[in-house]
């Protein structure tokens, strides 16, 4: 191939400018807001030992990822220290490295025009965004990955006979087996595929290269073998649906109209354009493009249904390139100066306009739980004494801990993780504590529930990335802020009077004597039931549903109340069962006792088709103990919009 000219044009450098420019800026952000997130938190958490034998024993066996990264950390902390820009820098710099690469390894593979379109593309999109400042094995493995594929460019293409490529090949192919093993299983797709490849002289050298990567693995086979067997690995990931690929390509694409939009008028017309010019030709480059992207995907899918989940839109990343390769591959190196500006442009202005307002990219990308419950909590301290404050936090207190040092904040908090505060422990710490405040984070959703009723003032609520934070007054007056109610109902049984929705028998309605309250006698299995349309309930998917009733068990002496608190999310096809044990939220005692039921729609299977479900609720008196309930509710809250905004379609 020819010397590539255009790499040296004034308007090529200045589009390259821009765009290295404006991605630099994009993966900035907001440099006073940025924080750590969970897995980070934990990436620091495996290096803070005393010594490197410790650090790889305790990633051999509570961890399922390659040590590589692990043991740079390692150093590189000990050199820089254990600070969020310490710590992240690297990641940072090889995200700005990473924009070179693509540009350099679409340019040999096709032509400087197609380096430059997937620069723009590279430096703009949420997915290569998102991870470069995070410090995991995702940006430094795709920097690997794109140093091991620019090196065999050279070899191959290039037809470089400089030994130093060879070196690079080799160490860079090391580093991504050492750094994650879907980058280790792109590196050997990447070896594979030069076998198509191989000329003559190549043999022996390409054999050896990698046979010399497999030797300079052999020490980690131990630690591999020892994960693949024994260690805990990722057993909390679920399983894809079939909606995973397809998914997979819109989230790439900002879950966008326009995003998807313009790379499909990109790809079609470049081909209906150049059909004689390019089409035609380098047949075996555009395969081998598709292969690297499809494969990994493919693979980890499979695996994941078939075998143990594995796949996380995460590990795709190092094979990602290769699909904007693939679709911006029709264009020749001739496309006209005006057409050249113009893409790009238009690449940088729908980009941008849909990371940030479809995306919301500013808002949640730094929107995690540590470095917020932190300072929020420690703001609202300023301003309020300690001693009228009871802080509850479901967030793993090692993690909290590392910002109540980064941020100089004393104060105590009740834990609740891995477990979670038990309901009647939560309820009495309720009871017992007469605070004017209580701070949340991350609890139960029935736990938050429970909590409104003895705290109905709101002063702040937070959403973010797995995570919800209120703080919460005991005075009702106080409506700092709000929680967005869609609907509610509540079946008090005055005077027998029937409610929308409810069905149950009028002459079971009974009257206390003495305070003149009226209640339901259960005299059988089954109490009073709610059945309505979830579309009559809510109008996003998006939601939190409550369900809550007391009961009070009728005997000669104190007992504990029995039975089930049932909720039923169903259709034609499918039927959604959730039950709450009575007991488990109450104890013996001869007085009212309320319980509660609630249910996050994002993490149910009818969660994008919830219009065309119906919702029942019931008691169960399954025990058929003597039961009287009243105040029996139901309601639905906007649920947190940016949930898991990182990957999911926030417009749904």
């Amino acid at each position: 191939m020819k010397h590539d000219k255009s790499f040296f044009g004034g308007t090529t450098i200045i589009l390259i400018a821009i765009c290295v420019g404006l991605g630099i800026l994009l993966r900035i952000g907001n440099p006073f807001d940025i924080c750590f997130i969970n897995d980070e938190l934990s990436t620091w958490s495996k290096i803070s030992f005393n010594s490197l034998s410790e650090v790889i024993n305790n990633i051999k066996t509570d961890d399922s990822h390659p040590v590589g990264l692990y043991v740079f950390l390692y150093f590189w902390t000990g050199i820089f220290g254990t600070s969020v820009f310490a710590i992240k820098l690297p990641f940072f710099l090889m995200s700005i490295a990473c924009m070179f690469l693509v540009y350099r390894i679409g340019s040999i593979w096709f032509s400087s025009t197609v380096g430059l379109f997937l620069l723009a593309y590279f430096c703009s999109l949420q997915y290569p965004i998102w991870w470069s400042t995070i410090a995991r094995q995702y940006q430094s493995g795709l920097f690997c990955t794109l140093i091991m594929v620019y090196f065999w460019t050279l070899i191959f293409f290039k037809k470089s006979e400089n030994n130093w490529c060879w070196v690079g090949f080799v160490l860079a192919g090391a580093a991504s087996m050492y750094n994650h093993y879907f980058s280790l299983l792109f590196a050997g797709l990447l070896w594979v595929s030069g076998l198509v490849w191989l000329r003559k002289e190549l043999v022996l050298k390409y054999l050896l290269a990698g046979i010399i990567m497999g030797i300079l693995f052999l020490p980690h086979l131990g630690i591999t073998n020892y994960q693949l067997l024994y260690a805990d690995g990722h057993k909390w990931y679920e399983c894809p649906t079939p909606h995973f690929i397809s998914n997979h390509l819109f989230y790439l694409f900002h879950y966008s109209f326009w995003s998807s939009g313009l790379i499909l008028l990109l790809f079609l017309g470049s081909i209906i354009k150049y059909w004689r010019v390019t089409v035609k030709t380098k047949l075996k480059i555009r395969l081998t493009a598709v292969y690297l992207f499809l494969t990994p995907l493919l693979f980890g899918y499979f695996y994941s249904v078939y075998y143990s989940p594995i796949l996380r839109e995460s590990h795709l990343l190092f094979s990602f390139p290769y699909l904007l390769i693939f679709l911006l591959s029709f264009f020749p190196d001739k496309t006209p100066k005006n057409a050249k500006v113009a893409i790009v442009l238009a690449v940088l202005i729908v980009n941008i306009f849909t990371l940030v307002y479809t995306r919301s990219h500013f808002q949640v990308v730094n929107a995690h739980p540590y470095k917020h419950f932190i300072a929020k909590t420690k703001n609202f301290l300023k301003i309020h004494k300690p001693k009228d404050v009871t802080i509850v936090l479901g967030e793993n207190p090692i993690y909290l801990q590392y910002y109540k040092e980064a941020l100089n904040a004393e104060f105590n908090h009740i834990e609740s993780f891995k477990p979670d505060i038990s309901f009647k422990v939560f309820r009495e710490i309720l009871q017992k504590q007469k605070t004017p405040y209580l701070i949340v984070g991350s609890l139960p959703e029935a736990h938050i529930r429970m909590a409104m009723d003895f705290y109905p003032g709101i002063y702040l609520k937070d959403f973010g990335i797995n995570y919800e934070y209120y703080i919460l007054a005991r005075d009702s007056e106080i409506k700092e802020d709000s929680i967005i109610i869609d609907y509610q109902t509540t079946l008090n049984f005055n005077y027998g009077r029937g409610v929308k929705g409810w069905s149950f028998e009028p002459y079971k309605v009974l009257q206390d004597s003495i305070n003149g309250n009226f209640f339901f006698k259960m005299s059988g299995e089954w109490g009073p039931t709610f059945n309505m349309d979830l579309s009559k309930i809510t109008p996003r998917a998006n939601q939190f549903l409550d369900v809550s009733v007391d009961v009070r068990a009728v005997d000669s002496v104190a007992i504990q109340p029995q039975g089930v608190l049932v909720l039923e999310i169903y259709n034609e096809q499918d039927t959604f069962w959730k039950g709450v044990e009575i007991h488990q939220q109450t104890t013996i005692n001869a007085d009212w006792q309320r319980v509660y039921l609630s249910l996050r729609f994002a993490h149910e299977s009818f969660y994008k088709n919830f219009k065309n479900y119906k919702m029942k609720t019931f008691f169960w008196n399954r025990e058929n103990q003597l039961i009287h309930l009243d105040r029996f509710t139901i309601s639905s809250r906007k649920g947190n919009p940016i949930l898991y905004g990182d990957t999911e379609n926030m417009n749904n």
